[in-house]
């Protein structure tokens, strides 16, 4: 049987964990949202890669772990934009 500290490690990791997916059930809609606008923009270029603004984006994060991710976000749009020509 668990002790008190063990049932109170439990639940606080619970807790956290439900708090990351309330964050994720925000961010995985948004994430959609940001894939289609991508789509969207590019009826309106000729490049598909726009250095630019993604630099002007990346000079607002702090986090070199955000940044990391907001790459992938990048790289993952030019994608489909190559993909829906």
């Amino acid at each position: 049987m668990k002790n008190h500290l063990e049932k109170t490690k439990t639940m606080t990791l619970e807790n956290l964990r439900n708090q990351i997916d309330e964050l994720d059930n925000q961010i995985i809609p948004l994430l959609e949202k940001r894939l289609k606008l991508a789509k969207e923009i590019k009826k309106y270029k000729i490049e598909i890669a726009d250095f630019n603004r993604e630099k002007s984006i990346l000079n607002k994060i702090k986090s070199d772990y955000i940044k990391d991710i907001y790459k992938t976000i990048f790289k993952n749009s030019k994608k489909n934009q190559r993909i829906f020509k």
